[in-house]
């Protein structure tokens, strides 16, 4: 593994810590309406009125962890060149 794959990997690990601490949130409204009310750090949770009824978006969280595998992916394949 050379250097540039080595930074690669590194910039990797951080981009997946950061996609699962800064948490996107939904809530499901009594009318069965969902809508996306924010992000928040460490699931917690968005400080807002209806925080209680909030629960994490899971399917965005596994659309940007999928996102920043095939990036990186495509990234670790490209500094092999180098």
């Amino acid at each position: 593994m050379n250097r540039a794959q080595r930074i690669v990997l590194i910039l990797y690990c951080l981009l997946i810590v950061y996609c699962c601490l800064w948490v996107p949130w939904h809530v499901i409204e009594q009318t069965g309406i969902s809508a996306r009310i924010g992000y928040g750090w460490l699931w917690i949770g968005p400080s807002v009125g209806y925080a209680p009824y909030a629960s994490p978006d899971l399917a965005v969280i596994v659309l940007r962890l999928i996102a920043a595998t095939a990036l990186a992916g495509a990234a670790f394949l490209g500094a092999h060149k180098l």
